[in-house]
């Protein structure tokens, strides 16, 4: 109780941290597919089970505001709280959140592993990421299911009032062993793409990106460790309402952090537009102030502002460019020789030369084509 007699409640905190990182997360993924859907880019497994994960991370959510309602934040010697209802609602949506979180998380390794396997890997570290998923189906969660499923009469799982049998008992040992199978899945699930990025041929500023977009999924791993420690101060307590705040919280950032960071991949050259257009006004300036400058990086497709004839004379070629975030056509050279004009580039190289050819007599004037 607080000094001035009130009680305090977490329940704010709670649906605050979670639903935030939820919202964010569902709203990357929207993105992630609408994009795929405009780009013609077939989905893949890996969508689909993203998808179903997000969906159980959203009813897990609405799950969540419910037992909060019914106690949760709160300590359960707070007279707000009926007894013996809200700790029967309590402690019944509580127990729904924790199946749905089990099979979300289930769902989003088993998503991430799917992406990995795509990736043309040697048989080692294939023989890794299946090892993962076996982890993942077994201390992630079987074992957990089980002990989630296990009272006779099935009420008794969640009422503990009600006296039943069980025919699984799990162990503190085991409880740990799952947060120790997220770490190592977590970090299995980051290696494995940043070690396939140094055998493709990509620049380095697209590799230092994509690195970095994998590198974010130790946030999940963070939050895995957190959620593991947590879990002792469930273990012997007498004010589960009130004590078991801190692994809501983590449990449910882990879920959301892990469906944002496995999103982020195919939507790179998205956030290189944007990146674009929010770097200081001064880079882009100091190229169309001074053409001749190569001080500058020129983040356009230099093919489409030049006509094919002038293309030709400058010797370069439209064929074979897909768009401006094509890292073949940001090149330094000759990339600040087409900030002039198409005028002037008709004026300087082929009106001129042309012209001054004619006036000497002495060559007769070929085609490009034939200089060529």
């Amino acid at each position: 109780m607080n000094e001035d007699g009130t009680w305090p409640n977490r329940g704010g905190q709670i649906l605050g941290a979670t639903l935030s990182i939820c919202i964010l997360s569902t709203g990357i993924l929207i993105w992630r597919i609408v994009y795929g859907i405009q780009s013609k880019r077939k989905l893949m497994i890996c969508d689909y089970l993203l998808i179903v994960a997000a969906c159980l991370n959203v009813a897990s959510s609405g799950i969540r505001i419910k037992s909060t309602i019914h106690g949760q934040g709160r300590h359960i010697n707070d007279p707000s709280i009926s007894k013996p209802h809200d700790i029967l609602q309590y402690s019944y949506y509580l127990y729904i959140g924790q199946i749905i979180n089990l099979i979300a998380v289930a769902i989003l390794k088993l998503s991430i592993c799917t992406y990995l396997l795509a990736l043309p890997f040697g048989l080692t570290y294939k023989l890794v990421i299946y090892l993962s998923i076996a982890m993942v189906a077994v201390f992630n969660f079987t074992l957990p299911m089980m002990g989630q499923l296990c009272a006779k009469p099935f009420e008794a799982n969640w009422n503990k009032s009600i006296k039943g049998t069980r025919f699984y008992k799990g162990s503190t040992a085991l409880t740990y062993m799952q947060g120790v199978s997220n770490i190592l899945t977590d970090v299995v699930y980051i290696v494995a793409p940043i070690l396939y990025l140094s055998s493709v041929q990509l620049s380095s500023k697209t590799q230092w990106g994509l690195r970095l977009v994998f590198c974010l999924g130790l946030t999940a791993t963070v939050c895995s460790i957190f959620k593991t420690v947590e879990l002792k101060s469930l273990l012997k307590t007498r004010d589960p309402t009130w004590d078991g705040v801190n692994l809501t919280i983590w449990s449910a950032t882990e879920l959301s952090v892990g469906i944002l960071v496995a999103s982020l991949p195919p939507l790179r050259k998205q956030f290189e537009r944007i990146l674009r257009k929010v770097l200081p006004s001064t880079l882009q300036t100091s190229n169309k102030r001074t053409p001749g400058s190569h001080s500058g990086i020129p983040m356009y497709n230099v093919s489409k502002v030049t006509t094919k004839r002038n293309t030709r004379i400058m010797g370069r070629s439209d064929v074979g460019i897909d768009d401006g975030d094509s890292e073949r056509s940001i090149l330094p050279d000759g990339g600040s020789d087409t900030k002039v004009d198409r005028g002037i580039m008709k004026t300087v190289v082929h009106e001129v030369t042309s012209e001054s050819r004619s006036e000497t007599g002495k060559e007769v004037p070929q085609s490009f084509e034939q200089r060529r």
